[in-house]
């Protein structure tokens, strides 16, 4: 650490300054109230002690000069109970993608640095912005667990916003009964994961993670307490629910539950009891994304969620429902799920000419 102590005459006494450098940047730290400078002398090591704090120098000797491609290591160890594992994949892909940042010295790591780094990302606007919000996360468990760096150089970079209006995401109620409709007479299992998040609008893996216990068919409902993914390289399993509210017991309707029970009778329980138990839960989620893309252009499995979202507070304009129901917050309903499809279109038509 670079460093020099100097002094300086402040109200009839000497002030002790000690000036020192942290990455880029020149910082100081003042003591005042000596008779002499062979007093305030004697006090250097007390400011340097820390300002070296500060810095980091007080840490294991091996963290020092840890370099960003490295402490991943020790955030993916820490967050292994915390995080899921698609979650931690997403963080570390995100980070790898600021290669001319991975070997600096996270002491020496600049926001300058950080920007002139993410401008060389050459990819879509949303990874870029996803890869930017992994490697904040990443330096702000630097910075306040480990205390490596004294702030976020990462905090100050903006993400790029979209300067257009994102595509149409959700079907229209005509756009999901054709959907519906038609993938009956293309594979059973399709149909039955393609229902289930359209009419209750679920996450892909909360649908394939759903157990005969979690239905309740005298209360025509279904809880959703885990989800179904990969827990770790090339192995799914069962894994915790996306979030808090994602923990809930959803209404369904009774087509679906007819449709779910001609299911139950038709196939053998599986041992671990999930209604696609016993089959490939990632090529059924496949194909029913590739059936969506291949007759609706532009449009996700996800699709389907954006779509229930959208419906339902057409019907009951309570955006507090949704997020109930969705397992999200009302922010996240109201910025994330609630497209403008044609039938919120003709509502609001029907809306104005009522008023006026």
């Amino acid at each position: 650490m670079e460093y020099s102590f100097s002094y300086r005459e402040r109200n009839g006494s000497i002030c002790l300054v000690l000036s020192y450098k942290i990455g880029n940047r020149w910082k100081q730290k003042t003591k005042q109230g000596f008779k002499t400078q062979r007093e305030a002398k004697k006090h250097q090591d007390e400011l340097l002690r820390l300002a070296r704090k500060e810095v980091g120098f007080d840490l294991d000797p091996t963290l020092r000069g840890i370099t960003l491609r490295k402490f991943w290591a020790i955030y993916e160890r820490d967050k292994s109970q915390e995080l899921t594992f698609s979650t931690l994949w997403t963080y570390k892909a995100g980070l790898e993608n600021f290669t001319s940042i991975l070997d600096i010295p996270l002491v020496k790591l600049s926001t300058a640095a950080i920007v002139n780094a993410f401008q060389q990302i050459d990819l879509s606007t949303a990874t870029k912005n996803l890869s930017l919000a992994a490697l904040k996360t990443i330096l702000e468990h630097a910075m306040k667990i480990y205390k490596i760096i004294p702030s976020n150089p990462a905090r100050p970079v903006s993400r790029i916003r979209f300067k257009e209006k994102k595509p149409l995401r959700a079907l229209s109620r005509k756009e999901l009964h054709q959907l519906i409709e038609g993938v009956k007479d293309y594979r059973a299992d399709v149909y039955l994961l393609i229902l289930i998040a359209a009419t209750t609008g679920m996450r892909c893996g909360e649908a394939l993670g759903i157990t005969w216990d979690n239905i309740d068919f005298n209360k025509q409902t279904i809880t959703i307490n885990k989800q179904w993914g990969s827990v770790a390289h090339g192995v799914q399993g069962f894994k915790p629910c996306k979030t808090r509210n994602s923990y809930r017991t959803l209404p369904v309707s009774a087509s679906l539950l007819h449709e779910l029970k001609v299911w139950h009778d038709f196939r053998p329980l599986p041992l671990d009891g999930r209604v696609f138990g016993g089959l490939s839960s990632l090529y059924i989620a496949t194909l029913a994304g590739e059936y969506i893309r291949k007759h609706f252009p532009g449009r996700t499995f996800h699709s389907l969620r954006h779509t229930f979202a959208t419906l339902l507070l057409s019907e009951t304009g309570d955006v507090n429902l949704v997020a109930g129901v969705l397992g999200d917050t009302i922010q996240t309903v109201s910025a994330t799920y609630l497209d403008y499809t044609q039938d919120v279109r003709d509502r609001a038509a029907k809306t104005v000419q009522r008023l006026f």
